[in-house]
């Protein structure tokens, strides 16, 4: 666990948790992810071939590459244009809206896609969706991964808040869910993290945002997670 821990710590580090906001004028901003884009050769152009060569129809590949779509931002329908991106290390495609930027980072370990919100172009590394899961024969209970999310966010100098027992999920997918937080003097960044299964895999999100973003950068969240279509296991 401790191996584990140490390597996925450092990926969470590497990917930019700044001493304050970046969006602000003058403010230090977070150095950029020292891990390239994965180059897994599985990344392909959204098509499986079977054995004979032909492609295996599959619906989380067979989708457009871009489209136009709403998203509710303070009670008003927008327009955004989306973009499908396909992660096939964590066994899924999705859209993600085009003022946010994907990548993604694997090891012996496991597999991680970041989303980071890139509003008028300006990539703030405060604002963005973590997804990880152990690579696939390797996985953890739900309970394990909790655990394991839990402990890479307070080595990152996040608090875990308290929440009542009646609270309800902030997400609807989440099996397992707290929030976080992380204040200095000028700046405040809060977070939820999201511990949810899809067949033999289970995943965490850490979902993290400067407070004033939060209006904006969660329905973007929620759409990406809601356009999730899983890849069918052979």
């Amino acid at each position: 666990m401790k191996k584990i821990l140490l390597i996925l710590a450092a990926v969470f580090l590497v990917t930019g948790l700044s001493a304050c906001i970046g969006v602000q004028e003058g403010n230090k901003e977070s150095p950029p992810i020292s891990e390239k884009p994965n180059d897994n050769p599985k990344q392909n152009d959204g098509q499986d071939e079977g054995p004979s060569g032909e492609p295996v129809d599959d619906p989380a590949k067979d989708r457009p590459n871009t489209k136009t779509d709403m998203i509710i931002l303070e009670g008003m329908e927008e327009s955004f244009q989306f973009t499908l991106h396909h992660s096939q290390a964590l066994g899924f495609s999705t859209y993600i809206v085009d003022d946010m930027v994907v990548e993604e980072a694997s090891s012996g370990e496991g597999d991680t896609m970041i989303v980071f919100a890139n509003f008028a172009g300006k990539r703030n590394e405060d604002a963005k969706v973590q997804i990880f899961s152990k690579s696939e024969g390797t996985n953890a209970t739900i309970e394990e991964q909790a655990e394991f999310a839990r402990e890479v966010v307070l080595s990152n100098d996040f608090e875990i808040k308290q929440r009542s027992d009646n609270t309800p999920n902030r997400f609807d997918w989440s099996e397992v869910e707290f929030d976080i937080s992380q204040k200095g003097s000028d700046y405040s960044i809060l977070g939820t993290v999201s511990v949810f299964q899809h067949g033999d895999r289970v995943y965490y999100a850490i979902v993290q945002y400067p407070e004033e973003y939060e209006e904006g950068f969660i329905p973007r969240v929620v759409k990406m997670f809601d356009d999730i279509v899983w890849y069918e296991t052979p």
